[in-house]
């Protein structure tokens, strides 16, 4: 069984009808960039 792909490292290849293909740099698989979890950023407060 092979592990799961966190498709953390992504690359836009297409943009057709307003929507962008991407595909993982790491297990090679394409999909739609919406199919991804939007990751929040926190920033450091100073």
């Amino acid at each position: 069984m092979q592990p799961v792909c966190a498709h953390t490292r992504t690359e836009i290849i297409a943009r057709r009808d307003g929507v962008d293909y991407v595909e993982c740099q790491d297990c090679r698989q394409i999909f739609e960039a919406e199919d991804l979890e939007t990751v929040t950023v926190e920033e450091d407060e100073e």
